[in-house]
């Protein structure tokens, strides 16, 4: 065998010649002409040193070099197939990894669990890596690269980062059963909890939600008197639970059904809070594409297939 390598399309010639066991026809099944063939056979038969085929009256048959190379051929030339459409999966975004950004209180959304749904029914070779972390360490993670969507409240985003609006989230007031709030049916107006102890978010986590719920209270004529803050979700909904307070908090957290906590809508339009994605300008990837795709479809449509 010589030093030069082989190339696959001597393999392809090969395997064809093995199929039909007859230039003519793999010849035709190649698209070739016939000599061409019987050289780029003779070639790779230089290349390796030993006769791949041998006459056999009319015809031709397999060697034993012949009948050793095929299997091996037709493995070189499947993983090289299955290379190439691994590439080009890849660059479609049909293959590989989306990093998600995720606020706390975004699976308890009705949007964005269908939004992941979707994706991983769409594109089920993508791993999708969720980061759940708050808005200002998102948008941080966006900028490094850490991850490749966000989803946040809205935020003051610096340049090359975009957003779109998925939904708008109505606020609920979330109470222990005991509170006499509680015992109401209907929405419950912000200067009702004027002298409730409030439960936030801690500030420096970015959660916009803050400053949100800290304008409402203004605009209602007291400023809330905080027993606590915290970092997470959970931590909110277990000290309402222990008896501790009262929060204000987007309406979808009404999904966790947990003892002794009762939720209330909050009286008033402006009681709203948006959720935004947020990607990259200059982002240049299909999963990401195909990610805000279908989060604008759901957003827009939300009973539609996407």
């Amino acid at each position: 065998m010589t030093n030069e390598y082989l190339e696959l399309r001597h393999l392809k010639y090969f395997v064809a010649v093995a199929d039909e066991l007859h230039f003519g026809r793999a010849a035709e099944r190649l698209g070739i002409s016939q000599p061409p063939l019987s050289q780029q056979i003779h070639a790779l038969e230089l290349r390796l040193g030993a006769k791949l085929f041998e006459r056999k009256g009319r015809g031709i048959v397999l060697s034993g070099a012949g009948s050793a190379l095929l299997p091996r051929a037709r493995g070189i030339l499947t993983q090289a197939e299955r290379a190439a459409e691994s590439v080009a999966r890849s660059q479609r975004g049909e293959l590989g990894e989306l990093h998600l950004g995720l606020m706390s209180s975004g699976p308890f959304t009705v949007v964005i669990p269908r939004v992941l749904a979707r994706f991983r029914e769409r594109l089920p070779d993508v791993r999708l890596l969720i980061h759940e972390m708050a808005t200002t360490l998102q948008i941080d993670a966006l900028e490094q690269g850490v991850i490749d969507v966000g989803v946040i409240r809205p935020e003051a985003l610096p340049d090359g980062i975009k957003s779109i609006e998925l939904f708008r989230d109505s606020l609920t007031v979330v109470m222990h059963s005991s509170n006499p709030l509680a015992a109401t049916s209907g929405p419950i107006d912000i200067s009702e909890l004027a002298n409730e102890d409030f439960i936030f978010y801690q500030r420096n986590l970015g959660v916009r939600l803050y400053d949100e719920v800290i304008a409402l209270c203004t605009k209602a004529g007291f400023s809330p008197r905080i027993l606590y803050e915290v970092r997470e979700l959970p931590t909110i909904i277990g000290l309402i639970s222990g008896g501790f307070g009262v929060a204000v908090l987007p309406g979808s957290v009404q999904r966790m059904v947990v003892e002794n906590v009762v939720y209330r809508p909050v009286r008033g339009m402006e009681a709203a809070t948006a959720v935004w994605a947020i990607y990259r300008d200059d982002a240049n990837d299909p999963m990401v594409s195909a990610f805000l795709e279908i989060a604008r479809c759901l957003a827009s449509h939300p009973k539609k297939g996407c």
